[in-house]
């Protein structure tokens, strides 16, 4: 039961508004509540127009009620004068054409009033016959129906404009309450919803700007945690490759302290192990000072003209007296560089070549348009297609594993650095077995290349290798 009850609140949460939907319902619900109020106004605004015309008309209908029993009344008393000789007949005539005519207005309004103006009792149509008996001559008639049953259809008809008149105003002033109350609830909803908007918006601007910072601040968490760890594992990965050539350096001179010079032999061996690991250990260094210069915008560089040839024969020099195998052909090219940044960047390929390489090692150089490009090749598999891409990328570490096992990562990074600072470039490439670095280098001054020295790419790549008989890269 307990887990039901858990798995039910679990789906009651689920099921939960969130807050900024919360509100944008309300906020519909509001407006949607708004329109409809307004909508209810136009219509009673409308109706209030209508009823307050309907009143006018009534209004209007009683004064020519009034004003045709009056012109009947003068038509009647304007016909006896001239009986009595007091009038003439045209001023009898004037009076029953106005008579007529108010008689004629008052039937209009009638209509628009929905008034029954047909029926025989109407006061229409006993003004019609009253009007009728003047022409006839018949004043007496017309006086007695006029004082008689025209009065009273009168007085009947005045009681009913009066009633919808009467009527008329109570829906008025009906509507005219229900119009201002309203247009107070929509104008009291429109000023509550214009600042609750306002507090919402900017409640979701906050919010957004709230979380914006936090995303930003946990990326730079992240990134800080990250550089953090990527410092561990480099001191922990550069302590680790410090220690081995030290070691050897170390053991291998205090069996040359302890057993002395004994064995010429031996002693040249242990020599030799030892100044190799001298020498991998001063590239290492070299290579952190100049990642560390690199990063502070203080490397400098002593661009002077330099024989490609001369600088590549004294780096390989000692490597080929301690035994690697590295073929050289480079034809007399004058580059324009620094001497101990080129010397490192070659120094760095070969050992890159000789600890990760295949067992055959090539070095050439060629002129291609205004650079000499240099190449550094071996038979070896080469890296992933996954490593490809930060191959000259610092320290070469992804999570827990270097890219590069049983290095501080930074040779190729630094190739790449030291290339670029003297206006070149380096780029990777694994075609047909053969793994290849090749820098491109600025060429000193004005054609410093003869004829007979000019080598043909094509033609290059398919040469053979004096002693050893594999193809070149």
């Amino acid at each position: 039961m307990v887990m039901g009850k858990s798995l039910s609140s679990d789906r009651l949460r689920g099921r939960r508004i969130s807050k900024p939907a919360l509100g944008a319902a309300i906020s519909a619900v509001i407006a949607v509540l708004i329109a409809a109020l307004l909508h209810a106004n136009a219509l009673a605004i409308g109706s209030f127009l209508d009823d307050s015309n309907e009143f006018a008309q009534s209004e209007s209908a009683l004064v020519s009620t009034q004003l045709s029993l009056r012109t009947l009344s003068q038509a009647v008393l304007l016909a006896e004068d001239v009986n009595l000789g007091v009038a003439d007949l045209d001023t009898a005539a004037t009076a029953r054409t106005e008579a007529t005519r108010a008689v004629g207005d008052l039937e209009a309004r009638l209509t628009t009033l929905g008034i029954d103006v047909q029926s025989s009792t109407s006061a229409v149509q006993r003004s019609h016959q009253v009007v009728a008996e003047l022409e006839a001559g018949n004043v007496d008639e017309a006086g007695e129906l006029l004082a008689t049953d025209a009065l009273t259809s009168f007085e009947q008809l005045r009681d009913t404009v009066v009633e919808r008149r009467d009527a008329t105003l109570d829906t008025l002033s009906g509507a005219k309450s229900m119009t201002r109350r309203v247009g107070t609830i929509a104008g009291f909803l429109v000023a509550l919803l214009a600042p609750a908007l306002a507090v919402y918006a900017y409640w979701r601007i906050a919010r957004r700007q709230l979380d914006s910072a936090r995303s930003e601040m946990d990326t730079k968490l992240h990134a800080e945690r990250r550089v953090i760890k990527a410092k561990d594992e480099f001191i922990s990965n550069i302590s680790h490759e410090l220690r081995t050539p030290l070691t050897s350096i170390y053991g291998f001179s205090e069996i040359l302290i302890e057993q002395g010079m004994i064995d010429p032999d031996e002693a040249h061996t242990l020599i030799s192990v030892i100044n190799e690991e001298s020498a991998e250990l001063n590239r290492m260094v070299e290579d952190l000072l100049t990642v560390a210069r690199d990063e502070a915008g203080e490397i400098a560089y002593n661009n002077v003209e330099l024989s490609l040839a001369e600088e590549i024969e004294t780096v390989t020099r000692p490597l080929q007296r301690a035994g690697v195998s590295v073929s050289v052909d480079c034809p007399p090219l004058i580059v324009d560089a620094d001497q101990l940044r080129l010397r490192q960047i070659m120094r760095n390929l070969l050992s890159n070549a000789q600890r990760w390489g295949g067992e055959t090692i090539h070095l050439f150089a060629q002129r291609v348009d205004s650079a000499a490009v240099v190449t550094v090749a071996d038979n070896g598999p080469g890296v992933p297609a996954d490593v490809e891409r930060r191959l000259f990328t610092r320290y070469m570490h992804e999570g827990n594993e270097a890219l590069t096992t049983g290095t501080i990562g930074l040779g190729l990074a630094v190739v790449k650095i030291l290339s670029e600072g003297m206006g070149g470039e380096v780029s990777y490439e694994h075609l047909d077995g053969w793994t290849r670095f090749v820098v491109r280098l600025p060429l000193a001054g004005p054609e410093t290349v003869s004829e007979s020295s000019r080598h043909d790419v094509r033609d290059r790549h398919m040469a053979v290798a004096p002693g050893d008989g594999a193809a070149l890269p």
